[in-house]
């Protein structure tokens, strides 16, 4: 089978196998090594100066533009600069293993968009990771972000033709919206790509994006289709060879039927739509019945518990939709919203936290902003999100007045979290509104009198507010306030 040379096939290949060794990636000027213990990311090289580890520190506000003006003063032949960096009391380790993980999420998605690079993995036995712990970085989120966020190639469509898929395992559904759930779920029985019907809300490049993400988060199996698949070895002198094609090929489409029969309402059954009519409704039914009754199967060759499991389900569904009064009662409840469990709503939340404080990091402040609206709809009693949202939104001048909304919000949810206070104080004195701001970063400092850039922010406000002072004040990144809370 065809390979992709592409990043992503080769952390799906890493990470589920836990393989240690080298991953190169090389396109023109572009040169970047990734080394991998047991299938997790451990460091890398970069020859990309925006992925270096002295520019990451930088843009994470971890050293000083002094310190990052004389980064060549701490590269050593024998030793990393971040472990330079770190012996010399420049930076903490906390700070080094987050730059570390930065660093590895970013020269990995940034390799998503080419399909065209020289990619090789070098395998070794083991790498040695000393007794330091590995970067938290989260290969199958960067999977699936890399793979939504990267442009379609047609090469990914090339991959898949003449190819079938089944169901491997929904370890990480939880990823998936509903629709890609639907689809997947089509796999649980094995599925020939070129005869597989596309559903009409996938339009070919998303539906095609889709299969590729189910590869490589190792959600499905992909093989060459076997010769009983394909339609050019059947044998058309054979009469009764066709006859059982065409029957092997009716009870493919109802083992379909019968694996979505919980997912799909009474329309989507028949095929109709919400408004059809009852002319529509009838003419249906019976276009499914002549494919689907139970008559039209021999009955000694076929499933016929199969069969009559969906033509019941088929009929039940026609019988509800021809009946005006029960028509009437079924769209009643079918216009319910669907409550979904409190444990599957704070993993859907989490990980729209996760990838709107990812876009936050990268400076995509309007992008973030939707992210952590969505997360704060699925789950409106976590600090942490407004906190976070109020911090992009503080980016935005639009946003403004929004941003103070939520930011008062963090405070009342944990009114013991200093950062709230400070961040609203950055926000008013951003605004010119100094005693506003002063009252909040004085309430910071009564929570904590030994946070720092609270101190440095009522320092520059009680020396008569310089220009220089407050300029470099205000240029603090928001995400130094937002501390993780043990």
């Amino acid at each position: 089978m065809s390979a992709l040379n592409h990043i992503a096939v080769f952390l799906k290949d890493i990470f589920f196998n836990s393989k240690s060794g080298r991953l190169s990636f090389k396109r023109k000027e572009i040169e970047k090594y990734f080394f991998f213990s047991r299938g997790k990311p451990l460091r890398i090289k970069t020859n990309v100066k925006a992925e270096r580890l002295g520019e990451i520190l930088f843009k994470l506000q971890k050293i000083q533009e002094e310190t990052f003006s004389s980064i060549d003063d701490f590269i050593s032949v024998n030793q990393p600069i971040g472990e330079s960096l770190k012996k010399s009391g420049v930076i903490k380790e906390t700070d080094l293993r987050e730059a570390l993980s930065f660093q590895i999420r970013e020269s990995l998605l940034n390799t998503f968009g080419y399909f065209d690079g020289e990619i090789a993995f070098q395998e070794k036995a083991e790498i040695d990771a000393g007794e330091e712990e590995f970067p938290a970085v989260d290969v199958p989120f960067i999977i699936d972000y890399g793979i939504r966020r990267m442009k379609y190639d047609s090469a990914i469509q090339k991959f898949f033709i003449g190819k079938k898929v089944s169901l491997k395992n929904i370890r990480y559904a939880y990823l998936l919206t509903e629709e890609e759930k639907a689809l997947l779920d089509r796999f649980s029985t094995t599925q020939v790509v070129d005869r597989f019907s596309i559903p009409a809300r996938f339009s070919n490049e998303n539906f095609y994006r889709c299969l590729y993400l189910f590869y490589c988060l190792d959600m499905i199996e992909v093989a060459a289709a076997d010769s009983s698949y394909r339609r050019d070895d059947l044998n058309k002198n054979k009469k009764k060879d066709l006859e059982m094609d065409e029957l092997e090929a009716r009870l493919e489409e109802l083992r379909e039927i019968k694996s979505n029969l919980k997912n799909r309402n009474y329309y989507e059954q028949l095929g109709v739509s919400r408004v059809a009519t009852e002319d529509e409704i009838r003419k249906a039914y019976f276009n499914l019945a002549r494919k689907y009754h139970p008559d039209r199967f021999n009955q000694g060759l076929a499933d016929i518990s199969l069969i009559n499991e969906v033509f019941n389900s088929i009929t039940t569904a026609y019988r509800t939709l021809i009946d005006p009064a029960k028509r009437k009662e079924y769209d009643l409840k079918l216009s319910a919203p669907a409550q979904e469990s409190a444990e599957d709503l704070i993993k859907k939340a989490e990980i729209k936290y996760r990838q709107g404080r990812t876009l936050f990091n990268q400076g995509m402040y309007e992008e973030a902003v939707i992210f952590l609206e969505e997360a704060i709809r699925l789950r409106r009693n976590k600090a942490d999100y407004y906190l976070l949202l109020a911090m992009a939104e503080s980016k935005l001048p639009a946003y403004k007045k929004k941003a103070e909304e939520d930011f008062l919000k963090a405070t009342e949810m944990e009114p013991w979290n200093p950062e709230s206070y400070l961040g609203l104080g950055l926000l008013y004195l951003s605004e010119g509104l100094k005693f506003k701001a002063k009252k909040q970063i004085m309430k910071a400092l009564e929570i904590d009198p030994s946070h720092q850039q609270a101190r440095a922010a009522l320092s520059e406000l009680e020396k008569g507010e310089k220009k220089t002072g407050l300029k470099s004040l205000l240029n603090l990144d928001f995400q130094q306030l937002f501390k993780k809370k043990k």
